[in-house]
């Protein structure tokens, strides 16, 4: 999958995301979805250097894990 790929796919997620949570602010969506992650001194690691794909790889195991998270919860 190449970088453009890729970055089609987040903004396809990220598209559902705001579709399925609809009262979430953008960048609560970011972290809930996997976009951000913290960082080591508290606050948010800065994602400039994670290339595309490794992000939608997050993105993929964290939906995957609030699926599973929803599940056990019904």
């Amino acid at each position: 999958m190449s970088r453009l790929e890729a970055n089609f796919a987040i903004l396809e997620r990220l598209l559902e995301a705001v579709g399925t949570e609809p009262n979430q602010r953008f960048g609560q969506l970011l972290w809930n979805f996997g976009v951000l992650l913290p960082g080591e001194q508290g606050g948010i690691k800065d994602p400039y250097q994670d290339e595309s794909i490794a992000i939608l790889q997050r993105m993929e195991k964290r939906r995957e894990e609030l699926k599973q998270w929803r599940h056990k919860k019904e």
